[in-house]
């Protein structure tokens, strides 16, 4: 075990840097002024839409911007409280509570002007290079989060040492009730899920714009953690699986770390009517014209409303308030992501995909309260409203109460940190992330090609491999073979949308052969301190096929 101290350690690296000269690029809006460091060029805060109007979906940009000095950090989005109540963390063990309260301090820089973006590429690129582009979305649960923290120098770095050099993007979206507030309202008024417009905007803005950097529009990959991986996933299912735009595909492939589909009510749902109208009593603009009201309100009073929200920390745990939700009125998100791979309408793109061993320990901290099945019960009810008590409570049975059988697995019993902590860890690393991924995994069988992993390394005393290790694993560049192994293998996947092999065709043999996955082998890559194997994808197996047929009735 390490300590957690060292998973908390991203920052805005690399962004405060000497500048060695200052690459222009000429873009169809105007001059692009960035900086190099360490063989990287930086360009900072890259405008891909209009200021937007809240509540209202994104505008491309509608006037040049003349000359921009893209080198200071740029703006992030209004955040959602992470950590509503730090009350509970209180009752915590310091070295679990402190470095997950510091993680959770907002931008520097905020507004809502902050549809941006960030380009890195290597400082040798030409516009003749037609590079492949890695396009970042960032987690957060869809209410915090920011493109600033995540610097991919290293990475870039080393796909220039492997001789398969890329062009990184980083995308701020709307994140929050600026984002992805629901409610009949906003349907009527055209403004849900705006977050993910906001992403496919960016991603449109990439295909007119990237060859001027260097990179290859033809050849992009979207890649993103947790919300992120989410959103990667649901831009497959957009316009019913139709990812054109001006004739061609905005990607040719997918990278999802720790997140594959949140099953979800409708926008015009009882649930999500009510987050809207709770939201709208909270600013002051329960009228009959809330959308003007709330459109009106001062930033700061629009912001402040959100306390009423639960945060992802709070002690309603995982509550999920604000994530995409199908709006049948409108082809953007028609159908609940499940429901869009059952009926295979997706974008025919291979997947990298996978999780990190112990998802569920970080988001059962705050369930200090809920040491027997009934408090769980009724935990879950809440993130899984729609669903029946006796459904719940068959699940959960699946589940031992001995801690030998949680999360973080295979750490006997130890890590107890209250009653049940391993076995909540075990069930909602298993409902949220593992389950969703295998089964959708099964729904895409045989018409996509699937590359699954399971993190397990640098274990975290009480936490495991937890939900975030692999940011750590990129940023930090420890364990080493770990490391050296992902970034080979996901570099050889941006290149050549196969993990083994390279740009040049060439098989990766220092690795072990990476097969796909497939619903009757169910073979996946494990990432281990000292090893890279594979192994079968069949943990708690009897639990996933009660799952399977209750799904549709755990809605978020």
């Amino acid at each position: 075990m390490v300590p957690l101290s060292a998973l908390f350690a991203l920052t805005a690296c690399g962004l405060a840097t000497a500048v060695t000269q200052q690459p222009k690029i000429q873009i169809q809006d105007g001059t692009v002024i960035g900086f190099t460091n360490n063989s990287i060029d930086n360009f900072l805060g890259i405008p891909y839409a209009d200021t937007p109007e809240r509540l209202r979906p994104p505008q491309r940009l509608s006037s040049p911007f003349g000359t921009l000095n893209a080198t200071a950090i740029p703006a992030s989005c209004p955040q959602h409280p992470l950590i509503v109540n730090p009350e509970v963390f209180t009752q915590l063990p310091p070295e679990v509570s402190g470095p997950l309260l510091s993680s959770a301090i907002p931008p520097s820089v905020v507004s809502e002007d902050c549809l941006n973006l960030i380009i890195q590429r290597p400082s040798s690129t030409t516009p003749d290079s037609k590079l492949p582009v890695l396009f970042w979305i960032y987690g957060g649960g869809f209410a915090t989060g920011s493109s600033v923290p995540y610097d991919y120098s290293t990475l870039i770095q080393e796909s220039v040492t492997l001789g398969q050099p890329i062009i990184v993007v980083r995308v701020n979206y709307r994140v929050g009730a600026f984002g992805f507030l629901p409610g009949k309202e906003l349907q009527n008024d055209g403004g849900t899920n705006l977050g993910l417009r906001d992403q496919r905007l960016a991603l449109e803005w990439v295909s007119e714009n990237i060859a001027a950097f260097g990179g290859d529009p033809d050849k992009v990959t979207i890649w993103g953690e947790s919300a992120g991986s989410l959103s990667v996933m649901y831009h497959a299912l957009i316009n019913n699986g139709n990812s054109t735009y001006r004739g061609k595909p905005l990607f040719r492939g997918g990278i999802m770390d720790s997140g594959a589909v949140f099953p979800a009510e409708a926008v015009d749902s009882p649930t999500a009517q009510g987050l809207f109208e709770s939201f709208s009593a909270a600013a002051g603009c329960g009228s009959d014209d809330a959308p003007t009201c709330l459109r009106e309100l001062p930033y700061e009073e629009f912001l402040n409303a959100t306390a009423v929200i639960p945060g992802l920390f709070g002690p309603e745990a995982f509550r999920i308030s604000f994530t995409p939700r199908p709006d049948p009125a409108d082809d953007f998100f028609p159908l609940s992501p499940e429901k869009a791979l059952q009926q295979r309408k997706i974008a025919p793109v291979p997947f990298l995909s996978g999780n990190q061993e112990d998802e569920g320990t970080m988001f059962a901290l705050p369930l200090l309260n809920d040491t027997t099945s009934p408090l769980l019960v009724k935990q879950l009810k809440g993130l899984f409203r729609t669903a029946a008590d006796d459904v719940l409570e068959r699940m959960i049975s699946f589940y031992p109460t001995d801690p030998a059988a949680g999360s973080p697995f295979n750490t006997g019993s130890a890590n107890e940190l209250y009653p049940s902590f391993k076995r909540n860890s075990a069930v909602l690393g298993d409902l949220v992330f593992q389950f969703q991924k295998r089964s959708s995994y099964i729904a895409l069988d045989g018409l996509v090609p699937i590359w699954d992993y399971l993190s397990k390394y640098n274990k975290v005393d009480f936490l495991g491999t937890m939900h975030g290790s692999d940011l750590t694993l990129l940023q930090t560049q420890q364990p080493a073979l770990p490391y050296n192994a992902v970034v080979q293998y996901y570099v050889n996947f941006i290149n050549s949308l196969d993990p083994n092999v390279d740009i040049h065709g060439k098989c990766e043999k220092k690795l072990p052969h990476w097969p796909k996955w497939d619903k009757d082998e169910r073979l996946s890559i494990h990432f281990l301190d000292n090893a890279t194997v594979v192994a079968p994808d069949d943990d708690r197996e009897d639990a996933f096929e009660y799952f399977s047929g209750v799904q549709s009735e755990l809605l978020f």
